[in-house]
């Protein structure tokens, strides 16, 4: 449980559920918190959960504090070599990876003499073992999986290719059932086992004990009955990916013949810790056919080095785990183990304490309307929860307003990251979820990609369509606080209870304005931002600054690129960035950049670096745009950057725009086309949608009003977190809004859309600390159609505006022209 202090960010909603959390626990008393001992178990083991709401156990668990002390301790006071030696250290360490080999067997009830260990990478080095060492018969074996399998599973399917199987197949569970319904006419012979003999084809059938997608649990079962349908000439072996079940559910390999030949693990599922560990448990019969390829370190009996010949060792796990294994990791499954059971006693506790949780997180979610009455949320599952044989702790849904529309699942994930909780978003590595439940088929993927969608980017909605969910998961350690504190958070942005307005109530756009005396609207200040993603640069108010078609003169000219990925350094992922303050002094044509312990340094405005070809140049990536850029090659700048980022990484530069189509270096950057741009080859420097940025000091100010009602008076902001070109002073907050065309100064400006949102507004721009205003109370009045809307896009007029081009601060603001139909506002 979340500590109910004063200083708990969740403290309040805790006392605001205090009503639903007692019928919880009277419901469930026999089932959830370990006899009570659930919010001491949390106090003592998982400190680093406080503050936050993990939600995400599924792609790892937490570790337990006793874990890693205890085996620190270990470390400390024993002396753990090499194991491929007869020294006392490596002696020892070989007698502790063999108890652990014993430990694993007896953890899923399996007889030492009828399965081994060998250890891996992770599950997934696991199966693709299985892939490699299966006994392929080239044209004639085939591979089936399960529809629901991992990527990791599927991937099996090019052993299969390389081995021209004449059958690979994904199946679905009443595929997989048509095929048993006679199978009692078929019992299971007892001279099936495998055997070295050239008439047998064998064949691979593989899937999940538990799906990772949706938590849907298949039966253990299927093996036995897949065994019935041997032949002599035909048999199967079966993989079972057991990595997302066996986190919080006990599974049992007692019976050898109804078990599984292959069984895949990843101990950071289940512990926590170690991270870089799996395993894969293998029947010792399979040994005579399985195959053995590459061969390294330790797996072999004897070698001759200029002749093609080895012959390797017959136990499984030393014929198979080449070179040196991970043997400190290996001794600290000892350490998990203990903690495991000293803490919760064994997995049907584990199992028992999260179904309970999940079906309540079930039954709640699934109950939520709308104003309307329309559900709120579209559940991936097709059963209650109340079922630990049928489905796990894994709760996959998707989200729908009142109108019908779907809600993108990384708006989702963003509004949860701001408030401390940790979900999980996307396809989940399981096309075949996704298309069973999202109905993103394999035709839709591959056009998709051709259109640029591929995984793991920020496109949560494509041509209109999903293109993946939403995943809780929960763990061990998981509470009833968790839960609760996920549905205020939830039930607060998600569920609309009233018909919406434009955007909100207070929010400036469904209000109409009369406007004052627009002589009291003035620029109170100029800010440009150099480097993208550092801190601005306040323009002087005794100076007049210069206005070019991409922005203002030098702003967002260089960026920082990733030395390795060539890809643009964003303050999202290095808040440190914000504290890189670039100055320009034009006079004395130089870029000064100082940061906190760093000598400044200085870069001459006029000069770019060195020539332009293919060594001084590289193609990044900003805002999903590939640009060729300059590259500063001097060590004396790499070394400034990397030495305060901590990340290697060199200072780029963009090139003069040009469109000349025989200069090397173009300008490959454009508004974007959400943007109401006139011309659409309107040029981009770096910045991320449009030339210039525009603020009111009076909508700031509202943001605030509004932070300190929700009384979050430590998290009220200033008006750099929103990196805003020009700030203006007006009467009345978002009036900025309804304007259309403006005149600042002598200039002329078109407002081209309302600027969207990202969580990067909420980072400190004096400390570098990320907190979760603006953004919360932003997504609470300011969200239209999944984005949150801030200040306001321009273009400079240059054919409407006076000469020369310049913009200061004090500047009086006339409006031109606003919209006269709010629907117009945000399109």
């Amino acid at each position: 449980m979340v500590p109910s202090t004063l200083e708990d960010p969740f403290h309040k909603i805790i006392l605001k559920y205090n009503s639903e959390k007692s019928e919880f626990l009277k419901e469930f008393s026999s089932q959830y918190g370990y006899n009570d001992k659930i919010d001491s178990i949390r106090e003592n083991e998982y400190p680093q959960l406080k503050g936050s709401v993990y939600l995400d156990h599924s792609g790892a668990t937490v570790y337990a504090k006793s874990v890693v002390s205890s085996f620190a301790n270990d470390l400390t006071n024993n002396l753990f070599g090499n194991p491929h030696s007869y020294n006392p250290s490596s002696q020892l360490t070989s007698q502790r990876v063999e108890l652990i080999r014993a430990r694993i067997l007896k953890q899923f009830n399996a007889n030492p003499g009828e399965y081994q260990v060998i250890f891996t990478q992770n599950a997934s080095a696991a199966i693709k073992l299985v892939g490699e060492a299966f006994p392929w018969i080239n044209g004639q074996s085939s591979f089936k999986y399960l529809r629901e399998s991992h990527n990791s599973v599927i991937g099996l399917r090019r052993f299969a290719e390389e081995n021209n199987s004449p059958v690979i197949q994904a199946v679905n569970e009443e595929d997989l059932e048509s095929s048993f319904k006679n199978i009692h006419e078929y019992p299971i012979k007892d001279n099936l086992h495998p055997e070295i003999n050239h008439d047998i084809v064998y064949n691979l059938f593989a899937y999940p004990a538990q799906c990772n997608f949706s938590g849907q649990r298949f039966p253990i079962k299927w093996t036995q009955m897949i065994k019935r349908l041997d032949t002599d000439k035909s048999k199967t072996l079966v993989l079972l990916d057991a990595a997302a079940y066996v986190a919080t559910s006990p599974l049992s390999l007692a019976d050898k013949d109804t078990s599984p030949d292959f069984v895949t693990i990843s101990f950071y599922k289940i512990f926590g810790f170690p991270t870089g560990l799996g395993a894969l448990l293998v029947k010792t019969e399979l040994t005579p056919i399985l195959k053995k390829r590459y061969f390294g370190g330790g797996t072999i009996r004897a070698v001759a080095y200029d002749r093609l010949w080895q012959e390797f060792r017959e136990n499984l796990s030393d014929r198979y785990e080449d070179g040196t294994i991970n043997f400190l990791e290996i001794i600290s499954l000892e350490h998990a183990f203990n903690s495991m059971e000293r803490i919760y006693t064994n997995f049907c506790n584990i199992k028992k304490h999260v179904t309970s949780l999940s079906s309540y997180l079930y039954k709640r979610m699934n109950s939520l309307r709308h104003w309307n009455g329309s559900p709120v949320c579209v559940i991936h599952a097709n059963n209650d929860y109340s079922d630990s044989s049928i489905q796990g702790p894994v709760f996959n849904f998707n989200v729908k307003r009142a109108d019908g529309s779907w809600v993108g699942y990384l708006e989702v994930e963003k509004l949860a990251s701001v408030h401390g909780i940790h979900v999980r978003t996307g396809g989940f590595c399981n096309p075949g979820c996704l298309s069973r439940w999202v109905n993103v088929n394999s035709d839709q993927v591959m056009a998709n990609y051709k259109t640029g969608k591929v995984c793991g980017d920020d496109h949560d909605i494509h041509n209109g369509k999903l293109t993946g969910s939403i995943r809780i998961s929960l763990g061990a350690m998981s509470t009833i606080d968790d839960v609760l504190i996920w549905l205020d958070f939830f039930n607060t942005y998600f569920v609309e209870s009233i018909p919406p307005c434009n955007i909100s109530q207070n929010g400036g756009i469904d209000t109409n304005i009369t406007y004052s005396n627009q002589s009291n609207f003035v620029v109170e200040r100029v800010t440009l931002f150099p480097i993208k993603s550092c801190h601005g640069f306040i323009i002087p108010p005794s100076s007049s600054w210069p206005v070019t078609s991409q922005g203002l003169l030098y702003d967002r000219e260089w960026m920082l690129v990733n030395l390795r990925t060539g890809k643009a350094l964003s303050q999202k992922i290095y808040p440190r960035m914000t504290l890189i303050h670039p100055v320009v002094l034009r006079d004395k044509e130089l870029l000064v950049i100082s940061a906190p312990g760093q000598d400044p340094l200085q870069i001459n405005l006029n000069e770019y670096p060195d020539e332009i070809d293919s060594s001084t140049t590289c193609s990044s990536q900003v805002c999903g745009d590939k640009i060729e850029t300059f590259i500063y090659t001097s060590p004396h700048i790499t070394n400034w950057f990397t030495n305060f980022l901590g990340i290697p990484c060199r200072l780029a530069r963009q090139p003069p725009i040009t469109n000349d189509e025989n200069n090397f270096i173009q300008s490959r950057r454009f508004i974007k086309s959400h943007l109401d741009v006139p011309l659409t080859n309107a040029h981009l420097s770096l910045s991320n949608e449009s030339p210039f940025l525009l603020i009111s000091r009076n909508s700031v100010n509202h943001v605030n009003e509004m932070i300190l009602e929700n009384e979050n008076k430590d998290e009220s902001i200033v008006a750099d977190c929103f990196r805003a070109n020009i700030l203006i002073k007006t009467t009345c907050e978002y009036e900025e809004d309804e304007w259309k065309m403006i005149k600042i100064g002598e200039q002329v400006f078109k407002l081209i859309g309302p600027c969207r949102r990202c969580h990067m507004i909420c980072i400190n721009h004096e400390t570098a600390e990320k907190i979760k205003e603006p953004y919360s109370t932003l997504a609470k009045y300011r969200r239209f159609k999944g984005k949150i809307y801030f200040g306001q896009h321009m273009i400079h007029v240059a054919e409407l505006s006076n000469s020369p081009f310049e913009i200061k601060s004090g500047a009086k603001i006339e409006i031109l022209e606003k919209f006269q139909d709010q629907q117009e506002i945000f399109r």
